[in-house]
């Protein structure tokens, strides 16, 4: 049976989106202050995420193609 392994780092990147696409929809749609500042907060917090899970991820990418 072929069964693939699901990279954690991958899985972090992908929340990390999920969360910045949720604060952006709550930065959208909110009607208080308190809300938005809590929505730019969690951007700044998630795109920190993004840039280093993805970092991450590609350092994965060359591993692989240089270690077979």
């Amino acid at each position: 049976m072929n069964t693939h392994k699901i990279s954690p780092t991958a899985l972090l990147f992908w929340s990390f989106l999920a969360v910045m696409l949720g604060s952006i929809s709550i930065a959208v749609f909110s009607g208080s202050s308190f809300h938005d500042n809590f929505a730019f907060s969690m951007m700044a917090l998630a795109l920190t995420g993004i840039l280093i899970s993805a970092a991450f991820l590609m350092v994965d990418a060359v591993l692989a193609v240089c270690n077979p």
